[in-house]
């Protein structure tokens, strides 16, 4: 009589949970975790392609410093001696390569020496772009390597943006204009191409 209702039993709470089971199953079903969409349902239009031009100011010295170290000495001569340095930074934008210039924007992020050997850089930037016009408000996020003391042009890939610069990829092409070895003041041409809709 005991194994009768013991098997019984075992039977009920079988049913239980698969009743339990098809409720969540039928749950999950209802309520996905992934929609698929189109891009027209997301209002999005054509793509295009954009280069922005523009000047950043990494100011480590001087009266309106933008750029903090976070952590450890600067030497320049002895760059693994600079391994693992990071510095925060909200680095003016502007048109020309003057401070004075009219600014479109700023570059806030963090850069950081990723290289034991040479004075290479791992950046995480979002150009925050505040002058009047289509694209104030917008942002464009590029994260890469960049080897500052390369000759010519660095590159470093574009992996998102805001605003105008929705859905944002591409590539920026960065170019030392001027570095002051005494203060680590930089001036750096920045060419950005941008695919959005």
């Amino acid at each position: 009589m005991l194994l009768k209702q013991y098997s019984l039993l075992s039977v009920l709470i079988t049913l239980f949970l698969f009743t339990i089971l098809i409720s969540e199953a039928r749950l999950i079903s209802s309520h996905p975790f992934s929609t698929k969409l189109s891009a027209k349902a997301m209002a999005l239009k054509n793509e295009k392609l954009t280069h922005l031009h523009f000047y950043y100011h990494n100011l480590l010295a001087g009266p309106n410093v933008t750029a903090l170290h976070l952590n450890g000495p600067l030497d320049f001569n002895h760059p693994a001696g600079l391994f693992g340095r990071l510095t925060m930074a909200d680095n003016p934008l502007t048109l020309d390569p003057e401070l004075n210039s009219t600014t479109v924007g700023r570059a806030q992020g963090l850069y950081g020496v990723a290289s034991r050997t040479d004075a290479t850089f791992m950046e995480l930037f979002n150009f925050v772009f505040k002058a009047d016009g289509e694209y104030r408000g917008s942002t464009v996020t590029v994260l890469g390597r960049n080897h500052i003391l390369a000759a010519g042009i660095r590159e470093m890939p574009v992996v998102g943006g805001t605003g105008v610069f929705g859905f944002a990829r591409g590539k920026v092409h960065v170019k030392t204009h001027s570095f002051n070895t005494t203060t680590g003041n930089t001036v750096v041409k920045c060419d950005v191409y941008v695919f959005h809709y």
